[in-house]
């Protein structure tokens, strides 16, 4: 049974550490560094009770009431299940309820799973940033939210 519930910096980091697709593995400080004093929500997916992904997002500004999902993965034994989805929408549906008008996400070409899912959920693609080729280009997607 799949479980989606606010979790800890440890839990995030762990399910990271066993994502072969995330190639650095950030200690809880750099985690924090990078949020500040910024508003955040950590979701974390249980399937009968083992981690088996998360959502990490935080506010980027609040006069455009605007939050970013930052990092998600879900571990390879429990994909194809629609985990990614329903962490993407329970975020959604969170930061929708605490007053925010709109998500942005940023992908790269690399993962081109996480781009159409995000595309076939309403996101828009809103800027490219070329960094050493198109493999790594980051693109960024963003979505209206309602409440």
């Amino acid at each position: 049974m799949l479980t989606i519930r606010q979790g800890s910096f440890e839990e995030a980091i762990a399910i990271k550490a066993n994502i072969p697709e995330m190639l650095e593995v950030e200690p809880v400080s750099q985690l924090l560094e990078r949020i500040g004093s910024s508003p955040y929500l950590l979701l974390i997916a249980e399937v009968d009770g083992e981690l088996a992904g998360f959502k990490l997002g935080y506010e980027t500004s609040k006069a455009e009431a605007c939050f970013y999902s930052w990092q998600g993965g879900v571990l390879p034994a429990y994909r194809s299940q629609g985990i990614a989805k329903k962490l993407l929408r329970a975020q959604e549906t969170q930061v929708a309820g605490l007053g925010y008008k709109k998500i942005r996400v940023k992908s790269m070409n690399r993962f081109p799973h996480m781009m159409k899912m995000l595309l076939s959920n309403g996101y828009q693609i809103s800027g490219y940033q070329e960094k050493t080729g198109s493999d790594d280009a980051k693109i960024t997607f963003v979505k209206k939210l309602e409440r």
